[in-house]
């Protein structure tokens, strides 16, 4: 499933609230309040999607069950053809959540598998 809208706030690195629908990044797993690399991750979200943006995103389809109320899926913002979890991935800002590679939809992209899946 296809959802878009415009980002309303950046939570933390890997969870945009789109119009009060919060989406959790797929794969993608970023540190914690107060864990080393919170605020790069956060801040690179911000840059890439920031507050306004226009955001697409490609629901999970392996985990549709959601994640504490999240969706949880692959963001697009402002038609960059280039998803947020990637570009956080390859930045260095997160790790790959090696746990749903047997689950999610998305564990066989290129930037999944050549990071662990």
């Amino acid at each position: 499933m296809l959802y878009s809208s415009r980002d309303t706030e950046i939570v933390d690195g890997d969870t945009l609230d789109l119009n009060n629908v919060w989406v959790r990044l797929a794969m993608v797993n970023t540190p914690e309040t107060g864990e080393t690399g919170y605020e790069e991750a956060k801040m690179t979200t911000e840059s890439e999607c920031p507050i306004g943006s226009n955001a697409l995103v490609d629901e999970d389809d392996g985990q549709k069950g959601g994640s504490f109320g999240r969706l949880i899926g692959v963001v697009y913002c402002n038609g960059n053809g280039t998803s947020l979890n990637e570009i956080l991935l390859v930045e260095g800002r997160v790790i790959l959540y090696e746990d749903f590679c047997d689950v999610s939809e998305f564990s066989n992209e290129h930037w999944v598998t050549k990071y662990g899946c």
